[in-house]
């Protein structure tokens, strides 16, 4: 599932391990990585997982919220 909610770029990905806190993933629309020869870093914007897409959205307007303050 690729889907968007307040501009953030949502995805799901459910592996076969039992950690299920990372099967949902959500990206800003400001999101930007550099990569160099030790890895990448970001450079901007955020990234945020959840277990399920309805704590996804509660994660959004968690890290939304907190911006603003």
């Amino acid at each position: 599932m690729n889907a968007t909610y307040k501009g953030w770029a949502i995805s799901a990905d459910c592996p076969p391990i039992p950690i299920r806190s990372f099967d949902w993933c959500a990206t800003s629309p400001d999101y930007d990585v550099d990569c160099d020869q030790d890895g990448f870093f970001r450079c901007g914007g955020a990234q945020v997982h959840a277990a399920t897409y309805k704590e996804l959205l509660v994660e959004i307007d968690d890290h939304i919220a907190g911006e603003e303050l």
